[in-house]
This record gives C-alpha cells, structure tokens and sequence, in this order.
C-alpha cells in the first residue's frame, strides 16, 4: 500500500540547486533511510515531505486519512506549558480519556465520575495505551511532567518531540536525526521500540549502527541520481562499491573505445578535447 509519492521534486536556493526531479514512493511498513552528502538537501526533502516546505517543481501526493508525523532537528513548542500540557495539548482521543481517569483517582468520593472515568477507559481500550504511554516518557527520561517547556534543554525539547510522536502513533514518522541527544540506553530502547512497533519510517541519521539494525531499505541521492537497495546498510554499502566499480570500468571502457577512434598524436586537438571532457566527466561523477 503506498502512503506518499515523491514526484519529480526540485529545489534551489539562489544559483545552488540542491535536486532536481527527484521521484520515489513511500510505501506500508518500510523503513527507509535517506541517504546523501551533506549539503545536497536530505532536510529539505524531507521539510518538503512532510509539508513545511514546498519544491520549486513537482509535487507530493499522501494517501488520504494517513497520519503523517515529523521529528525536526529543532522542537518548536509553547514555552508556558508544563510536559505534561504539551502531551496532551496534541490531537490525540485517548489522552484527554487518560487524564479524566487520572483526576478521578484523586477524589475518591466522587463515584460518579469514577464510574464514568472508568468506562471511558473501557470504551477507548485505554489500559494498554497508558502503560505504554508512560513507559514512553520514562524511557526518555521525562518523568517530571510539570516541569515547563521554557526550563527544558534543547536534548530534552528533543525527546519531549521524540515522546509525543510515538505516543500518537503516526502511519507514516518522518525523522531528521532521531538519536541526536539521546544517550545508549535510550537508542537501544527506540530501535526495539520501532522493530515490534509498525510504524512506516523515512529517515535521515548520520547513526550508521542505528541505521543499520532500524533500516530496512536505503535510497541515495549522488550526484543527483537516485539508487535503492532493499537491504540494510551493511547491504547497501557492498552494492554501492559494487556499483561505483562497474561504473569505473564501463568509464574506462568508454574512454579506450573513444580514444581509439580519434587515431592521431597527442597533440591532435580532437584528442586533447576528447581527453579532457572524459577527465570532466570522471570528476563529476
């Protein structure tokens, strides 16, 4: 089932073109991770992606009724509210049942509201949602829910954005660096996290073991190319040597073929033009 189609997207910025018709889909269930050089516009594909930027050319298509989440490299959230307001400040039906339940424990006198808490919780299936819910913030070490947002690291602002993804769930995350400002326990928490949890990922991170036991399929941008390999990164990195190998040799190929068709010496200028824009191509690739 495809989620989201990437067609024929550009973007500059100035004189410097960052990509031009680039083209792939996102489907059910895969993890992918994006990979490119740096400066060749991995986060502004994916601000494009997930709708805070718009390409110069081409356009995105999502599947309609998915919910779509994005993890940004920056957190952006109201400094007066407490973790706790910002978790729930979210669109999520479950939380606003949880906390209901919650405040009604704390008056034990009044049935009523027990009662009705109670069944709400029934209702919603929320049991399981608010184990897991906890288990989220504890294992991200946001255990002090009232502490405000203003007071926050930006480590924590980070893993308080991490949290509320997870929490709610998204067919499709989309992450920007996801274990930048989390320590070892926490990474080996979120990769079991995203192997039992079905979630479609498409991610940028300069975490290769993290890539590596996460990613399922890597798509590369080089030299405004794009490559996929349906394996993880260990898969990726044999085939791309293999490939850039074949390529060397079909170049080499190409250059002998070509240079014995020009017969003359080297000072013949057909020659020295033939040889340079070979020595261009080799450079650009």
């Amino acid at each position: 089932m495809n989620y989201l189609s990437v067609e024929n997207i550009s973007k500059s910025y100035g004189e410097k073109v960052l990509f031009q018709d680039i083209s792939f889909g996102i489907n059910k269930d895969q993890k992918i991770a994006f990979v490119a050089k740096n400066g060749s516009g991995k986060t502004s594909i994916l601000n494009i992606i997930a709708g805070q930027d718009v390409p110069d050319t081409g356009q995105i298509i999502s599947r309609k009724g998915i919910h779509i989440a994005y993890l940004a490299q920056d957190a952006n959230f109201n400094q007066d509210l407490t973790i706790e307001e910002t978790i729930f400040s979210t669109e999520n039906k479950i939380l606003p049942v949880i906390k209901q339940y919650e405040k009604a424990l704390l008056n034990p006198e009044d049935q009523e509201a027990y009662q009705e808490a109670f069944e709400l919780m029934e209702q919603h299936n929320a049991w399981d949602f608010e184990t897991q819910y906890k288990q989220i913030l504890s294992k991200l070490k946001l255990s002090n829910l009232e502490q405000r947002v203003a007071t926050l690291s930006g480590g924590q602002k980070k893993r308080l954005g991490l949290a509320i993804i997870l929490i709610n769930k998204p067919d499709l995350l989309i992450l920007d660096e996801p274990t930048n400002h989390l320590d070892l326990e926490m990474i080996e928490w979120l990769e079991s996290f995203f192997a039992k949890e079905k979630i479609t990922l498409f991610m940028v991170t300069h975490d290769r073991y993290f890539l590596e036991r996460v990613c399922n399929e890597i798509i590369e941008l080089d030299n405004g190319r794009l490559y996929k390999y349906k394996g993880n990164y260990s898969y990726y990195l044999q085939n791309k040597e293999e490939r850039l190998a074949l390529e060397a040799t079909n170049l080499s190929k190409a250059k002998s073929y070509l240079k014995r068709s020009w017969i003359g010496c080297d000072d013949n200028p057909k020659l020295v033009l033939l040889n340079r824009s070979l020595e261009l191509m080799t450079f650009l690739q």
